[in-house]
């Protein structure tokens, strides 16, 4: 092809990652009857999200399928619709590929496997229709994908079961934080995990073997989004570190974090990587190189994952490493100080005028000297506000952390709107480390407020510590 038409192609598929991220109209070809079924699944996703657009399952073999009136293929459709889930045998999907080429979808999601990933088997099932998908508009996400959830747009085109209301009890948080991930079971779990901690997303997209649409294309595409605050790439391998270094680039110039996992970083993970969806995983020193040149924030395991963006999702860059620790155990205000210290933050002896001030607030036996102990007399109801406040006002950390115990029903309740105003008047991040496993009434609180919490010194501090940018 010439570059002239190229560059007409390209400008055509632009609009296309729009319908992607906020589509107006859904065809689910290989809707299923059963709404148990993969195939079922989205149809009661979509229902019980309160999708406000248009859904239209595609079935040859019902007129209707879970009460909604069914059509035979893409064809017979009474609109161009924006997004077409695949859901069909892999030895039908080029076939139907080409139907949805053909009907002016915008982009067909193929949650079918069978393309080359674990035994190779099906690796050229589209090759026959490589020419005439490429000549066509439509993009494709996957195949061998979970879909995605568009919280925006109330789309949830997957058949993953975090996003089932009636299973999980709760619907998805809203919120800033987009998840582009190869793996589809990972990336959905990530916005499992994360609503657990009070993170709120926008985007859940899995783009498993990347036939046509990879991960990278999408995530400099959600870049762009006013509202994307942080973007989370699960990735197995891509095909040009340099553009993972441009994506870097992009999320600076927007303001946005770009968190990391990068799978596949040993020899078992390669194998693995390679039959889960065809990556080939790449060298680790290379890629961890370039995520350093992109400015990346790299993560390497799933709770390492949360920890991160809990403090992300709560603080911009801190002003300096000094962090002041304000404790009701003195054993786990030592613990803290060992994991921040190693982590890269200072916890610096305080002032004498600092610690007289906050020296009131305590019994004799306590200490202001950092950590700051305020002793276990406050577990039976002390306020935390007033020595937080001291201590914050005091000029000499850039960090605190509240450790204590929240495993009470109702322990922060009544200082709940102290708590709320002195987060609010801060310019100092607040953050706790619950020693015990925190009630839900507490964690609730802390959820509602934007305090990253953590259960242990070592996840407080490296999730902590991505708050630290020389």
């Amino acid at each position: 092809m010439d570059e002239h038409l190229i560059a007409t192609m390209d400008a055509e598929r632009r609009p296309a990652l729009d319908a992607l991220l906020r589509p107006r109209s859904i065809a689910l070809i290989g809707a299923s009857t059963n709404p148990e079924a993969l195939g079922g699944r989205p149809l009661g996703f979509l229902t019980s999200y309160g999708f406000p657009g248009r859904v239209y399952p595609v079935n040859p073999h019902h007129d209707t399928v879970q009460g909604l009136k069914s059509y035979p293929s893409i064809a017979d459709v009474p609109e161009t619709v924006d997004i077409a889930m695949v859901a069909v045998r892999s030895e039908l999907v080029p076939g139907v590929l080409l139907e949805c080429a053909a009907a002016g979808v915008g982009v067909a999601v193929v949650v079918s496997s069978g393309f080359g990933e674990g035994q190779g088997q099906g690796s050229d099932l589209l090759a026959s229709v490589a020419t005439e998908l490429a000549e066509s508009p439509m993009r494709i996400m996957g195949p061998n994908c979970e879909g995605l959830a568009s919280l925006p747009a109330s789309a949830p085109i997957t058949f993953s079961p975090v996003l089932d209301i009636h299973r999980t009890g709760s619907r998805l948080t809203a919120g800033g934080i987009a998840v582009v991930s190869q793996s589809g079971g990972l990336g959905f779990a990530v916005a499992g995990w994360g609503s657990e901690v009070g993170l709120g997303f926008n985007h859940i997209i899995t783009t498993g073997n990347e036939y046509d649409l990879d991960c990278l294309e999408i995530a400099e595409r959600l870049a762009e989004e006013d509202d994307t605050t942080a973007i989370v790439l699960l990735v197995e391998g891509v095909s040009d570190l340099g553009r993972l270094e441009e994506l870097g680039r992009v999320c600076r110039d927007r303001s946005t974090h770009l968190v990391v996992a990068k799978l596949g970083r040993s020899h078992a993970g390669e194998r693995g990587a390679l039959a889960h969806t065809a990556h080939a995983a790449g060298d680790a020193v290379l890629y961890a190189a370039a995520l350093e040149r992109a400015g990346a924030i790299t993560v390497g395991d799933n709770d390492e994952l949360i920890d991160v963006l809990q403090a992300l999702n709560s603080s911009g860059p801190l002003a300096g490493r000094r962090a002041g620790i304000v404790t009701t155990s003195g054993g786990s205000g030592v613990w803290l100080a060992d994991a921040l210290s190693a982590a890269g933050f200072t916890v610096p002896v305080l002032e004498a005028s600092t610690q007289a001030a906050l020296a009131a607030h305590m019994p004799g036996y306590g200490s202001p000297v950092n950590p700051v102990d305020l002793t276990a007399q406050f577990l039976a109801g002390g306020s935390f506000v007033p020595p937080l406040r001291t201590l914050i006002d005091s000029g000499e950390v850039d960090l605190v952390v509240l450790t204590t115990s929240l495993s009470s029903q109702g322990r922060l309740i009544g200082d709940r709107e102290a708590l709320a105003r002195l987060v609010r008047e801060s310019s100092v991040p607040i953050a706790v480390f619950s020693y015990t496993k925190p009630a839900a009434s507490s964690a609730a609180i802390l959820n509602e407020l934007g305090v990253p919490w953590y259960t242990s010194s070592a996840r407080a501090a490296r999730g902590l510590a991505a708050l630290i940018r020389d």
